[in-house]
């Protein structure tokens, strides 16, 4: 943040420092090979988007593709070397950024129903969006003075410039809260990347050639497609089978950071509960899938929704102290056993406070079977003391366990699961929070294959038991009546 701010300051008060250092000659080589550098790294990222079929890198990689072209034509008709006095010099410039934006405008407004249609037809869009590109760039060398250059500083040029500095710059904020979700040091990257490049604009508040400001508005350019690149690359080189899932794409980004940034002690919980009991283990998959869309959907800040995420993917990690016999029982618990059961909350606790990264979730991996009324466990909280996020994480959890097929019975149809949690509502669970799952529900699907299917999978070992040899204990999640005997 700092650096970004010395770099905006030192571009805005470019104008203000005399021209020292015209370098036509170094000007063009270093802005070609930064340049030619920037638009292979896109390629790169738009090439393994395309193969992996990730639609959003491949859009970026196309938008960061189309910022670096451009500004290679800036670098080729820079006046005294291949061309002279021209306006190509300035028009790339000046629209490198702006047609990056409309290129990748499906992630800069994702819920837009015409982002949605370009989500779609993705392929399409991106290839469109390159030729467009080349086509722009091809048209000013070969023309170099076909368009006339727009004055630095004039109204029309400030105009852009704050439009490309503010969609840059929301591109860089959505980074930055998928950092925060993920802890993933590539998102961080691509997020000041992004941020650079809306920063380059600013040279148009009136820089003069080959002044400081001017300078530094290409190294802001060049450094900033390149960490974006890099970031994009690095974020999503583990992606190929996490998006097939999902439709679209730029809907779900929250929920693929989390995946991507889990910690291997996360990895190891949910390999020990897949070895333990791969039934509760696909059960919490399930309910982080669920419990994450729906923070999505309440607008959590983005810590909340990595704490949200975490908690929910391991809130039965406590079972891996309870015996294997209650864990395994195909039939209803006696009182004894109940009450040994309900232990798991603060088992699980005590496992999320051994780490550093899973303690901020610790405390709705306790509370996620308390109650509205108090009733709940295992500290009687009242409705206003339970965290939202451990609401959100108990209707998740009721759902997913009415729901779901289990050895020795069906699951209920979405619609009767629905009524119960309605006449619970108030009572066992928070009536916002159920109606909040509800709409996530219905509006955004059933959750048949979960982002964090692979979670464990390559640290697990084959499970000693059979799936038909296992019950799901998930059932103190339900009113007792609808405990089956």
């Amino acid at each position: 943040m700092a650096a970004a701010t010395v770099t905006a300051g030192l571009l805005t008060t470019g104008p203000l420092v005399a021209a020292g250092w015209e370098a036509p000659g170094f000007a063009f080589a270093s802005i070609v090979v930064a340049t030619g550098l920037c638009v292979f790294g896109a390629l790169i990222v738009v090439v393994v988007g395309w193969r992996r079929g990730l639609a959003e890198m491949t859009i970026l990689g196309a938008a960061l593709g189309s910022a670096s072209i451009l500004p290679m034509v800036h670098g080729l008709t820079i006046p005294g070397v291949l061309y002279g006095p021209n306006a190509a010099v300035s028009v790339a410039a000046f629209i490198a950024v702006p047609l990056a934006l409309v290129v990748g405008a499906p992630m800069l407004l994702p819920r837009h129903p015409a982002s949605i249609a370009i989500a779609r037809e993705w392929r399409a869009w991106t290839v469109s969006g390159l030729a467009v590109s080349v086509l722009t760039a091809a048209a000013l060398l070969i023309w170099p003075n076909s368009v006339a250059a727009p004055a630095a500083g004039s109204l029309f040029a400030l105009t852009v410039t704050a439009l490309s500095l503010a969609g840059t710059l929301a591109l860089s904020l959505r980074q930055l809260r998928l950092y925060r979700i993920g802890r993933r040091t590539a998102s961080l990257a691509a997020s000041v990347g992004f941020g650079y490049l809306g920063f380059s604009m600013l040279a148009w508040l009136g820089t003069a050639p080959f002044s400081l400001g001017w300078w530094l508005a290409h190294a802001a350019d060049a450094g900033g497609v390149l960490g974006a690149t890099a970031g994009l690359f690095l974020a999503h080189r583990g992606d190929g089978n996490v998006v097939a899932t999902l439709a679209p794409v730029v809907n779900r980004n929250p929920l693929i950071a989390l995946e991507l940034g889990l910690t291997p002690v996360v990895h190891r919980f949910v390999a020990a509960l897949a070895q333990k009991d791969p039934v509760t283990r696909d059960h919490v998959v399930r309910v982080a899938e669920l419990a994450m869309r729906s923070g999505v959907r309440a607008g959590l800040a983005a810590d909340r929704l990595r704490a949200l995420g975490l908690g929910a993917l391991l809130h039965d990690i406590g079972k891996l102290r309870a015996p294997l016999e209650i864990l395994t029982k195909p039939a209803a618990l006696t009182d004894d056993e109940f009450e040994q059961m309900k232990l798991h909350t603060v088992w699980g606790e005590a496992l999320m406070q051994s780490s550093p990264m899973l303690a901020p979730a610790a405390r709705f991996v306790r509370w996620h079977h308390e109650r509205v009324d108090g009733a709940g466990y295992p500290d009687g909280l009242p409705a206003e003391d339970i965290p939202l996020e451990a609401k959100l994480i108990s209707v998740c959890d009721a759902w997913d366990a009415m729901t779901s097929n289990r050895p020795y019975r069906d699951g209920m149809p979405p619609a009767q699961a629905i009524a119960v949690l309605r006449a619970h509502a108030g009572t066992q669970w928070c009536a916002e929070t159920v109606d909040l799952v509800v709409r996530e529900i219905e509006e955004g699907g059933l959750v048949e294959v979960s982002t964090f299917d692979r979670v464990g999978a390559k640290v697990a070992d084959t499970a000693a038991l059979t799936r038909d040899d296992l019950v799901c204990v998930c059932l103190e999640a339900l009113p007792r009546e609808l405990v089956f005997d």
